[in-house]
């Protein structure tokens, strides 16, 4: 049936009314962090930046439905050399090349508290570029943060579960899945594993009400206690599987067409906090975020170098560990899962899709997840 429906994100501060040259203060106060930090580490190179951005939009289709959107979003990120002892190195804030970012107006600035933030993080990363590395000879227990276990999720099982990648569509673009036309309650990991994308949050990067064909979003189940309980589709793919559309079909742009976008790809928070998650780990690593990944085109094997990481003793953090290297299938990283924190953590990032490429705002989010005999390389 016919919509007639018109919605925005939450905005008390117009961004439109931003004069760039306030946008222009806020970045030389955040260099100004970075410069001032006092460290035997210098950072010679700093790339800084604030997106702004307004999304307008006005559909309508032969149905007679008529939808009127607008989503303002905000997000701060930056790229940063290092320069230790001659060695160069670099890194980001946030981590991971992700961002600080939410929709709404310019007033969502003033939560990422860069002032705070920034020094915090540069500790954090100059301790990380010091450390040194370790090496492991078996398969220990490894608790992966919210920056790669939400990476995890956007990566091994959003882009394998959008329904046009399983039936062939991406496949001289972007690559295949995984995954098969009758994967639906295929058992794919643990009983631990819970992973949703939801474009209904508030204040999310991926937030939207109704999709670019009219259709009403919802959270989408992904995976429910290990077993494939949905796929993100639109009206074409939901036809082809004889189910409803889940309301998945975004477009960035006016001239460039509507295809099966993530929104917001989470693993669901858990029963535990970080040191129960801790307390029965005798040797282990806490692989906090990273700054190098890589996964192939079926998006099964990857690779995640860790940034932030330290070694567990005996249920308890011990000394940084420099670039702990992570590499497993899809299938090995879900059923390793067996206990995940209460925490959920969000960043922001712009997901890649489409020919020509359609960059859509979406965030990635996760607990702490503990896995369970994984085998961790380093680079040394």
């Amino acid at each position: 049936k016919s919509v007639n429906k018109e919605w925005s994100a939450s905005e008390k501060e117009n961004l439109k009314n931003v004069h760039i040259a306030e946008m222009i203060s806020i970045l030389k106060d955040a260099d100004g962090y970075i410069t001032s930090f006092n460290s035997d580490i210098s950072l010679p190179n700093r790339t800084l930046g604030l997106d702004n951005s307004i999304e307008e939009k006005f559909y309508v289709n032969t149905e007679g439905t008529h939808i009127l959107s607008r989503v303002p979003r905000v997000s701060f990120h930056s790229i940063i050399t290092a320069n230790h002892n001659g060695q160069l190195s670099a890194f980001s804030i946030p981590a991971g090349y992700a961002g600080l970012g939410r929709s709404g107006g310019w007033e969502k600035i003033k939560s990422f508290d860069l002032s705070s933030y920034i020094p915090e993080q540069l500790v954090i990363a100059s301790n990380s570029i010091k450390s040194k590395s370790e090496k492991f000879d078996e398969d220990i227990d490894i608790i992966v943060g919210p920056d790669i276990a939400g990476l995890v999720a956007h990566e091994s099982c959003g882009h394998p579960f959008e329904a046009d990648r399983i039936l062939g569509r991406e496949a001289a673009q972007a690559g295949e899945s995984y995954l098969d036309f009758d994967c639906y309650g295929t058992k794919i990991g643990s009983e631990e594993v819970f992973v949703s994308d939801d474009p209904t949050i508030p204040e999310s990067m991926g937030f939207y009400l109704f999709d670019d064909e009219g259709v009403e979003s919802r959270k989408r189940e992904l995976i429910k206690g290990g077993v494939i309980t949905d796929l993100l589709h639109n009206r074409e793919t939901s036809f082809k599987m004889n189910i409803r559309s889940n309301a998945a079909s975004r477009s960035v742009e006016f001239d460039k067409e509507p295809i099966i976008r993530m929104s917001n790809t989470f693993i669901e928070p858990g029963d535990y906090d970080i040191t129960e998650l801790l307390s029965d780990i005798k040797k282990g690593v806490y692989i906090k975020n990273f700054m190098e990944w890589n996964i192939d085109d079926r998006r099964e094997n990857q690779r995640y170098v860790g940034f932030e990481a330290y070694l567990i003793k005996n249920g308890e953090l011990d000394i940084n560990v420099k670039s702990p290297v992570l590499e497993l299938t899809s299938k090995k990283f879900w059923s390793s899962v067996d206990a995940r924190s209460k925490n959920l953590d969000f960043k922001a990032a712009n997901c890649g899709k489409g020919e020509p490429m359609q960059g859509a705002p979406v965030w990635t989010g996760a607990p702490d997840v503990r896995l369970r005999n994984i085998r961790i390389g380093n680079r040394s």
